[in-house]
């Protein structure tokens, strides 16, 4: 395991030696299907590249510009100067700039990936966060105590039509989880949110009445004085 480890960080790791450059992405995937067996998304993910690449919008968290980050395996830290997250479908993408001038694109598998941080936003697993779940994803964690907030986030590439040939990708849809005492809470709208808290459900509506703007418009930083208060309130 150490040795895909260590493949992976030349991947993400712009100043990696030269050893093992042009086989790298292989060397990793291979090693990976050895130890867990072969992965649907892991295989569809060589190389990485866009579905689409002349839609209107794209499918990227916050731009499509690769940006600077970490990606933690196993809770270790890996540097990595190039990530894109795809919201459409769900992958982390890195970008490998290698001395010579040549690049390689690869997605990281969810087998290995606990969570990644581009920016301030921080991403976790679903898997670490809703057992038992199918589905392959991240969710962006907004607070964790004795409650846990995450956020699921998505954009989704329309069909093509004759105003927009090459389709259009959505806005971001939010979908929420909140973990409490032992329980996962689906959050698509206020009304959900109060009714995880049934015995402070009076002093909660108070508080989002008189402190927060419509559903919708909240902010990263109301939502954690909102789950704030209602730690304070358990």
């Amino acid at each position: 395991m150490d040795y895909c480890v260590l493949l992976l960080t030349i991947l993400v790791w712009p100043l990696a030696n030269t050893m093992g450059q042009s086989t790298a992405l292989d060397e990793f995937l291979a090693c990976v299907e050895q130890q867990y067996g072969p992965d649907d998304q892991l295989i569809n993910g060589r190389p990485y590249q866009p579905v689409n690449l002349r839609p209107e919008g794209h499918p990227y968290f916050y731009t499509d510009a690769w940006q600077p980050g970490m990606v933690y395996l196993g809770g270790r830290p890996y540097a990595a100067s190039k990530l894109k997250y795809d919201l459409d479908r769900q992958q982390l993408a890195i970008q490998y700039d290698r001395p010579n001038g040549t690049y390689q694109k690869a997605v990281v598998s969810p087998l290995l990936l606990d969570s990644f941080r581009i920016g301030a936003h921080r991403f976790v697993n679903q898997r670490l966060v809703l057992p038992g779940t199918e589905a392959l994803g991240y969710l962006e964690k907004i607070f964790e105590a004795e409650l846990g907030f995450y956020r699921y986030q998505q954009k989704v590439l329309t069909a093509p039509s004759s105003s927009k040939p090459y389709g259009k990708y959505t806005g971001l849809k939010d979908d929420f989880y909140l973990l409490k005492e032992g329980q996962v809470h689906h959050i698509t709208k206020r009304k959900d949110f109060l009714a995880a808290f049934p015995a402070q459900k009076s002093q909660v509506r108070k508080y989002m009445k008189q402190q927060l703007p419509g559903w919708k418009k909240i902010t990263d930083a109301q939502f954690v004085q909102l789950l704030k208060f209602c730690h304070a309130k358990l």
